[in-house]
């Protein structure tokens, strides 16, 4: 059996790394704020539940935040009184400045943050192909180095500077939801003239948006009632935080704001918990 590990978050996330980790040989320590959830998927993967995040990480080596967003993380990280050497890794998509913050008040518990946001969906998670970007101080990277490696497809270290991995994940978000909304816009288009879905798709994958129609132009007229990978909600706060991390540099972001707009006009139209690519719907929705 490898060291204890706490996975904070028993959502989509946080069940694939639980999972993923238990498989591996670790040790895990769930906790969920409904706590069902966690007990559900401890009996499945033979885990333990905590009554407390703080409860969690005292018995374990690493703490990892599968959290929905700044807020949760700061309810979690709230209850701390005390860090006691361990280390804290947040995997959540959040604004830079919160991670500067979070990893402060880690930091002054006597505790290491690690900014390690993830680039894959539970499924590559769990299958360990995906992507993580990493960034925190040296021995607080290093020391979370093993569990980080065991968990991602493909380990990319950004330095000491946490905002560096936060940065890069909305980054990355800004653009993947950016374009997914803009192949839905113009599958939309092309219907309007008559042209199925499949001949678009079979169109633009003999171009350099081949691999794109592939895989998000089937995706995204699925059922809107069919379980999301990653709600349109949660997709519309990822845009949200992009456009507040740019504001201290005065970064130009009218796409990104045009996307978030559209998002945000579908959430208040019924789609919130649906899958992020169905906000195709939405746009077929509106044009009916």
């Amino acid at each position: 059996m490898k060291e204890k590990v706490a996975v904070i978050g028993t959502g989509r996330m946080g069940s694939a790394a639980a999972e993923r980790l238990t498989g591996l040989g670790y040790e895990v320590i769930l906790w969920n704020r409904t706590r069902e959830k966690a007990e559900e998927l401890a009996q499945r993967i033979n885990a333990r539940v905590a009554a407390t995040p703080f409860e969690a990480v005292q018995e374990a080596k690493y703490g990892l935040l599968f959290l929905s967003d700044e807020d949760a993380i700061y309810g979690v990280l709230s209850g701390f009184h005390r860090m006691d050497g361990a280390v804290i890794v947040n995997h959540a998509t959040i604004t830079p400045q919160a991670s500067k913050r979070y990893e402060g008040f880690v930091k002054a518990l006597g505790g290491c943050y690690v900014e390690a946001p993830v680039l894959g969906g539970p499924s590559a998670v769990k299958s360990g192909k995906a992507l993580f970007v990493a960034a925190g101080e040296r021995m607080c990277l290093n020391t979370a180095r093993p569990v980080l490696e065991d968990l991602a497809g493909e380990l990319v270290v950004l330095g000491e500077d946490t905002a560096k991995a936060a940065g890069l994940k909305l980054a990355f978000n800004s653009l993947l939801i950016g374009t997914i909304e803009l192949l839905a816009e113009s599958t939309v288009l092309a219907e309007s003239y008559g042209v199925d879905p499949e001949t678009f798709k079979d169109v633009l994958s003999r171009t350099v948006f081949a691999a794109a129609a592939e895989k998000y132009i089937p995706r995204m007229r699925r059922d809107p009632g069919e379980p999301a990978s990653f709600t349109l909600r949660m997709a519309m706060k990822d845009l949200e935080y992009a456009l507040r991390a740019g504001y201290p540099f005065d970064i130009p972001q009218p796409a990104t704001a045009g996307t978030h707009a559209m998002y945000r006009t579908a959430s208040r139209i019924g789609y919130a918990n649906s899958d992020y690519t169905r906000v195709y719907h939405a746009i077929k929705g509106k044009r009916d």
